[in-house]
């Protein structure tokens, strides 16, 4: 069986407000859909996530489990999601110009560390510097 990453995200929006209707407002979807879906993935996983009373919502212990399974796992997930979307793009990479003179080593240095995915150079520009107004 394969965990559905939309049940799941819905499973967490009404974990964390404890609301199907309030769920079903941030979601954007219709209050019945959230419950069919919440329903269905109580079925995938074969245990009870919430119990339902005229008083409200609350997480039983599998419930309880999966948030915070659920969490980590969609963190992860989108993660990965911005990851291959970078590698689709191709590397990321800043060019830094600089004249004679103009040393730029310690900021490409500083840079390359704080931001290890992408690549930096540095291009000596020539010609004469721009005219000021």
């Amino acid at each position: 069986m394969d965990l559905d990453l939309r049940k799941i995200r819905y499973f967490v929006a009404v974990a964390e407000l404890l609301h199907f209707g309030r769920a079903a407002e941030r979601l954007h979807i219709a209050q019945p859909v959230l419950s069919r879906q919440i329903r269905a993935l109580e079925k995938d996983l074969g245990a009870l996530l919430f119990e339902r009373d005229s008083h409200g919502v609350t997480l039983t212990t599998a419930g309880r489990q999966l948030l915070n399974d659920a969490r980590k796992l969609l963190a992860t997930a989108d993660a990965t999601r911005l990851r291959v979307r970078r590698a689709a793009g191709g590397p990321r990479r800043l060019v830094v110009g600089f004249r004679a003179g103009v040393v730029v080593t310690r900021a490409l240095r500083a840079f390359g560390a704080a931001h290890p995915d992408v690549e930096a150079f540095a291009r000596r520009v020539m010609g004469a510097p721009p005219a000021r107004a």
